[in-house]
């Protein structure tokens, strides 16, 4: 696919005035929000189904459960605090039931959408395809059955997509300081809630140092205020995700006693009445811990699969299959016996064309040497290329050594949205209304097809088998 000059993306408004337009348009802003209605109106519905904990909420909504009644996680801990302190509001509103541990990660989805929507318009200059960039991650079944699990990776898909939405305003304004300092703010603090979720974001600090170093360079003068500059927008991306996640274990740190890490301890060492410094130790030690967990885990189900298999989607992740009763009448069915199933699957569709486009969008970036296609690509490999290249790179920190699965790719859909939506825009005339048009007819229908294996919808086996078989 070829663009031509007059097909990119629009320019940045503010290499015509540094403070005009910042608000978003009026269009843009109604568009998000019929995004998230959207989002809301095909999700909610059975999100308490299946009743019981599936997958990883065994683990996490579980300890959501025990912040929401004592302030901190009592088992063992492999990831930092911050979703499951997120998931323990729900089950405070809501009790410890299905709409209780669910409701964080469907409004976190809810919210994916929506910035999807900010940030390719951001980057776009299009309300079309901004439209298109949404509606993308709307009909992808990873991000979606990553909104209506208590999984931790919907909420840090939540927080990436934010911080993208950020890093895309500084972009496409790049005169505006005044902008860019308290975007550099926000999106400091906004990796750091990532962060502080799951490690798997650790990465896209790289990209954020990356896109605003180079703003502070240009707009900085020359000698040694350029220097002064970089090396504090720099250390200030380095330090705040550090500080908000050290501060997410103030509750470990008061309650000590109570928590999984000090209970530890006590069972360790027979101490269990530590002093500040002992407990401040112990938590850094843990850090090292979830870090040896994470190393050395051999996964106990047949789900793991290879990053490089996310494109086709082949190896999806059985989060859960049960047999309905033939005397329920909700799951009867004229095939044989129903299942219900529930399938960590994406529409084919965005993952094919999506691959595609995050490399066409790449070589756009790198030809005509344009920065918010470049922020498109680096952003899906800071997210996608760590699982791909971990037997290489299985011994630095931003790699992980275990094998992952599918649905540790929602951070990654609303960037393949993105990519899809800035090749679309830059076909033209027929060609662009055509591809609009097959591309919707086919998206739409990849969705409508896999919608019961997202949701765990009643159906016979023949048609699930016949539809997708994911590894028993």
């Amino acid at each position: 696919m070829t663009t031509r000059p007059a097909d990119r993306p629009s320019p940045p408004a503010a290499t015509s005035h540094p403070k005009q337009d910042r608000r978003l348009p009026r269009q843009v802003r109604v568009l998000a929000g019929v995004a998230g209605l959207l989002t809301l109106v095909t999700r909610l519905p059975g999100l308490t189904r299946p009743r019981i904990l599936v997958f990883d909420e065994v683990f996490y909504a579980t300890q959501g459960w025990e912040i929401s009644r004592g302030g901190v996680e009592q088992g063992v801990v492999v990831h930092p605090p911050l979703a499951k302190w997120l998931l323990a509001i729900g089950i405070k509103i809501f009790g410890f039931t299905p709409l209780g541990w669910r409701i964080i990660p469907l409004l976190a989805g809810v919210v994916v959408v929506m910035v999807t929507v900010i940030a390719a318009y951001r980057l776009l200059g299009s309300t079309v395809a901004a439209g298109l960039a949404g509606a993308v991650v709307l009909t992808d079944g990873i991000a979606f059955t990553s909104g209506r699990l208590a999984l931790l990776d919907g909420i840090v898909a939540a927080f990436a997509t934010i911080a993208l939405a950020l890093i895309a305003t500084v972009v496409s304004r790049p005169l505006d300081v005044p902008l860019r300092r308290r975007a550099l703010v926000a999106t400091g603090l906004t990796l750091g809630a990532a962060i502080a979720c799951k490690w798997s974001a650790l990465p896209l600090i790289l990209i954020a140092i990356a896109v605003f170093g180079v703003l502070a360079w240009r707009t900085s003068g020359g000698g040694r205020a350029r220097r002064v500059e970089l090396s504090r927008t720099a250390l200030f991306l380095l330090a705040a995700p550090f500080i908000l996640y050290c501060a997410t274990y103030i509750p470990t740190f008061i309650r000590f006693d109570d928590s999984g890490i000090g209970r530890e301890l006590c069972g360790r060492t027979q101490h269990c009445t530590p002093g500040y410094a002992e407990r401040i130790g112990e938590i850094v030690a843990n850090q090292r811990r979830m870090w040896h967990f994470h190393q050395s885990l051999v996964p106990t189900n047949r789900y793991a699969n290879s990053a490089v298999s996310w494109v086709f989607q082949t190896e999806p992740v059985g989060l859960l299959s049960s047999s309905c009763p033939s005397t329920d009448p909700v799951c009867s069915s004229n095939d044989g016996p129903s299942v219900r199933r529930v399938v960590g699957i994406g529409n084919p569709v965005v993952w094919l064309l999506g691959t595609v486009a995050l490399a066409v969008t790449l070589v756009m970036a790198l030809r005509h040497l344009d920065p918010r296609r470049g922020v498109v690509a680096a952003w899906a490999a800071a997210l996608w290329l760590p699982w791909i290249l971990r037997p290489v790179l299985g011994a630095l920190p931003i790699a992980p050594a275990r094998p992952g699965y599918s649905f540790y790719a929602t951070a990654l859909v609303p960037a393949l949205a993105i990519a899809i939506a800035s090749c679309w825009l830059g076909l033209r005339g027929f060609k662009r209304r055509a591809a609009g048009a097959v591309f919707a007819l086919v998206l739409v229908a990849g969705a409508v097809a896999l919608y019961p294996t997202w949701t765990g919808m009643a159906t016979s086996r023949s048609y699930l088998e016949g539809l997708v078989s994911p590894r028993p």
